[in-house]
């Protein structure tokens, strides 16, 4: 039998090429058929559902397994992501269907959802033991994104992927725990800049008080969407609870030739050379919302700090989402100290460069 083994970047990207285009051609088909078949063979006018659900519930998963074959926890992770996607398509294209089918296929979605919940505890579960076996010498968050990164990649996947685990990292990471020691040789503190920590502590707090009303007053109207909302409200509070002690562990950090950007869960350590920075200054202004290229990381406070890159870096945020960004906004706790930190590493680069060896 044939040992599973990773495949090459070149490999992968080939075989998701393959799956995706034999999945897409698969979904258009069905769609064409059921819809303006017609318009080919009048018999097409009663074409049989059957044969539709059975290539998006089994022959797409089955030869998106078949294209992953040498790596096989991928090839099944394919496979199980292929079957839900043919769920959703097929509760759209086969309205037509009869009673007891829609049945069939609403049970295949809650079924859908509770493996969807299953993956989400055994990523916790894991998770945990992850941490605990690191010891507490080691950071954590470190490990973990390297751990993510082997197995999912540095794609838009491999990112959510690893966003997702860093969130329940912290979220569930003990309060003493002493491994969180992160690059630089300064660091500089943000969550008591306008009482941002504080703010989201309240937030959490309102939140849960109001989770029992909640409940109460949806379910008059609608039992799921009383449970579906409570599931989305205990996710947001594991996610302000997470945020929230990344605030507390992931200072922004300074060395000899680069800055360590973070920002509790909205931003990863991102890394950028002081050589790209610009120009760094006080300031006292709220930038644009949403302006192109601009990155304000105040909470909901006012800056005090603005750093202007030479040129647009991209910045991964919430979801490993990555966008330009050629201004960033701080709001740091010791705003005068960052910037004299700041000033007196840019002289010793200076020295260092005009200095003969």
């Amino acid at each position: 039998m044939q040992r599973s083994r990773p495949m090459s970047p070149n490999a992968l990207k080939r075989s998701r090429v393959q799956a995706l285009a034999f999945a897409a051609a698969i979904y258009a088909s069905a769609w064409f058929v059921l819809r303006h078949g017609v318009m080919l063979s009048p018999r097409l006018a009663s074409f049989p559902r059957w044969p539709v659900l059975f290539d998006l519930l089994l022959t797409v998963p089955a030869v998106t397994w078949w294209l992953f074959r040498r790596d096989r926890p991928r090839a099944w992770r394919s496979a199980l992501s292929a079957a839900g996607l043919g769920v959703l398509v097929s509760m759209h294209l086969l309205a037509g269907i009869s009673a007891a089918g829609m049945r069939e296929l609403d049970a295949m979605r809650t079924i859908a959802l509770m493996a969807g919940a299953v993956a989400e505890l055994l990523l916790m579960i894991k998770l945990w033991r992850f941490v605990t076996a690191a010891g507490p010498q080691h950071n954590p968050e470190y490990a973990l994104q390297r751990l993510m990164e082997r197995r999912f990649g540095t794609k838009a996947l491999g990112r959510a992927v690893s966003f997702e685990s860093r969130l329940w990292l912290h979220a569930l990471a003990p309060r003493t725990w002493a491994g969180w020691r992160y690059c630089g040789e300064q660091h500089f503190s943000y969550h008591r800049k306008d009482g941002y920590a504080a703010n989201l502590q309240g937030l959490g707090v309102l939140l849960l008080i109001g989770l029992p009303a909640q409940h109460l007053l949806l379910g008059l109207l609608s039992t799921p969407l009383a449970w579906v909302t409570d599931i989305l409200t205990v996710y947001t509070l594991v996610f302000l609870l997470g945020h929230y002690r990344a605030c507390l562990r992931c200072p922004i950090s300074l060395d000899g030739g680069a800055l360590y950007l973070r920002h509790g869960l909205g931003v990863r350590e991102q890394v950028i050379a002081l050589a790209s920075i610009a120009a760094f200054e006080s300031c006292r202004e709220k930038p644009a919302r949403h302006a192109a290229g601009v990155l304000s990381l105040a909470g909901a406070g006012t800056p005090n700090v603005r750093l202007r890159l030479w040129q647009s870096q991209a910045i991964e945020g919430l979801y490993g989402i990555t966008r330009p960004v050629h201004t960033i906004y701080l709001g740091l706790d010791q705003a005068p100290q960052f910037l004299a930190a700041m000033e007196a590493t840019r002289d010793r680069m200076r020295m260092k460069k005009h200095c003969p060896p």
